[in-house]
């Protein structure tokens, strides 16, 4: 595949593109709302319904460059090969979470930046929690491995390289108000598994698939860690407020304390594999 000005603007939406979009949104909910947000951590649904302008985006660059979606990696051999490689790699992905939870456990934080990342979607709802999960699915796999890496992988011929790229293109691209420095080196886990397994299977709608089912499964439990993203929110935001919360920790319940900190204990044990 010779490069040509049309995969090079691709390449570059799909690269950078939801760090670029993101900045404008910013930049458009300042001007339009001057007031103080909620905090860092709070989940603004409009943020990941901006998300499908990057792969309507890459539609559109992939029609100009005359190619067809399957040169994005829209395969399906039969649904019976698909569901096979959904299992496959959806267990690849726990599995390899659950054998290095207790090595990350010993990494940075220890995975409480983590947990608060994920804490933050309790806000939502059932309903929300899962339009959030198919949306990074969807939006993100078709950028980082179906266009990027396919990209990358014709122009260069390197597998490796065209998966580093986009790998550290996809852990680079999380990086913000949700997940902090702590927390993106765990998403770097993911991010290689996820970049592996599309070189195995070179099917987009398996990884989507994957990708959206192990958010899903995360999102679903931000229950468990609400407290956690709560705790992450005080911090330095409201010092009267935290103030009075010490107040009322000093006035509260002993047994009270002791079973939100047990709850908070058993959460990040179970983030933790132990």
């Amino acid at each position: 595949m010779q490069p040509t000005p049309v995969t090079a603007v691709g390449l570059l939406v799909a690269l950078v593109g939801f760090a670029a979009l993101d900045r404008v949104r910013r930049a458009v909910s300042a001007a339009e709302d001057s007031t103080p947000t909620d905090g860092p951590r709070s989940i603004d649904l409009r943020e990941h319904a901006w998300k499908w302008v990057i792969p309507a985006v890459l539609l559109l660059v992939v029609a100009a460059e005359g190619d067809s979606l399957a040169s994005i990696g829209w395969r399906v051999e039969s649904p019976s090969v698909l569901l096979g490689q959904v299992l496959v790699g959806f267990g690849v992905l726990v599995g390899s979470h659950v054998l290095t939870a207790p090595l990350w456990a010993r990494v940075g934080d220890g995975g409480d930046s983590l947990a608060a990342g994920i804490g933050s979607f309790a806000s939502l709802s059932t309903p929300e929690r899962l339009f959030v999960a198919f949306t990074a699915g969807a939006t993100e796999e078709t950028a980082f491995h179906g266009y990027a890496l396919e990209r990358l992988l014709s122009l260069t011929g390197s597998a490796p390289l065209a998966g580093g790229l986009s790998a550290a293109a996809f852990v680079v691209g999380h990086a913000g108000d949700t997940w902090d420095r702590d927390a993106i080196r765990r998403i770097a886990q993911p991010a290689l598994v996820m970049t592996l397994l599309y070189l195995w299977f070179r099917s987009l709608p398996a990884l989507i698939a994957i990708h959206a089912l192990n958010d899903s499964l995360a999102l679903l439990l931000a229950d468990r860690f609400d407290d956690l993203a709560g705790d992450s929110d005080s911090d330095g935001e409201n010092p009267d407020a935290s103030e009075a919360a010490d107040s009322d920790a000093g006035n509260s319940d002993p047994d009270v304390a002791d079973t939100s900190a047990d709850t908070d204990a058993s959460s990040l044990a179970w983030l933790r594999g132990e």
